[in-house]
């Protein structure tokens, strides 16, 4: 194998690693935002979980309140009946008939209400068990999903540590001026140095390539650039 193939297969196998780095990084950048955004759909789901249920309770205490206020209006006339019998001026006779009056009026109002919350809480009831099982349904489904989102950016970053421990030791071998020029071109470009072409396409750019020059790449024996981009074109089968 002369020095010239050998290096051109080092750049093929420099491609192919980077190739899949930038695949990696790529995908790398917008599970953060999945996360997030996952998240932040689990966040509203328990949100609105928390205020259905407080809004339940809310209505639990209004009738357990409004029980109690019943309760007590209806101490306050069994006393104030007790007590007519007892009252020796039709002054005071009338002011307790009139307070009985008013506190029968709070009841049947009251009572009223407390009929139109029952009904209303055992219709809540109802919604609230199906909002609930749906929307855990929902949540347990986006937790799955943001478990997922994290494994694979586990996984992704060990593959990009991986591949990015091989690539040195691609590098050291390749001849120290073609190094130095995949350097620059790395540095220029950002991404990658070297890259593949396909049905006449660069792949670093996406340029079209002459006829002739990507018949030359295919043939994987000579150092050729694009000539849009400056990268460095080889051949091979992604």
């Amino acid at each position: 194998m002369t020095d010239l193939i050998r290096e051109l297969h080092l750049l093929v196998s420099i491609a192919k690693l980077d190739a899949q780095l930038n695949v990696c990084r790529r995908e790398i950048s917008l599970l953060p935002e999945k996360i997030d955004k996952t998240q932040r759909s689990i966040e509203k789901i328990e949100k609105a979980m928390v205020e259905a249920a407080t809004h339940l309770d809310g209505m639990g205490k209004e009738r357990r309140g409004l029980e109690k206020a019943l309760e007590d209006h209806n101490e306050k006339i069994k006393k104030f009946k007790n007590q007519l019998m007892e009252v020796k001026t039709n002054k005071e006779y009338t002011a307790m008939l009139k307070e009985i009056e008013h506190i029968e009026k709070e009841i049947d109002e009251k009572e009223e209400r407390l009929l139109l919350l029952m009904d209303e809480l055992d219709q809540q009831s109802t919604q609230n068990e199906d909002f609930t099982r749906t929307n855990h349904e929902r949540k347990q489904a986006l937790l799955q999903e943001k478990s997922e989102f994290e494994a694979r950016l586990a996984q992704l970053n060990d593959d990009t540590t991986r591949l990015e421990a091989e690539k040195p030791k691609i590098l050291v071998e390749l001849n120290p001026q073609l190094k130095k020029r995949y350097g620059r071109i790395l540095a220029k470009m950002g991404d990658f140095a070297v890259t593949h072409v396909e049905d006449e396409i660069c792949q670093g750019c996406f340029s079209r390539v002459p006829p002739q020059v990507a018949l030359e790449v295919k043939n994987n024996d000579q150092i050729i650039a694009c000539q849009a981009c400056g990268r460095i074109l080889v051949h091979y089968n992604p």
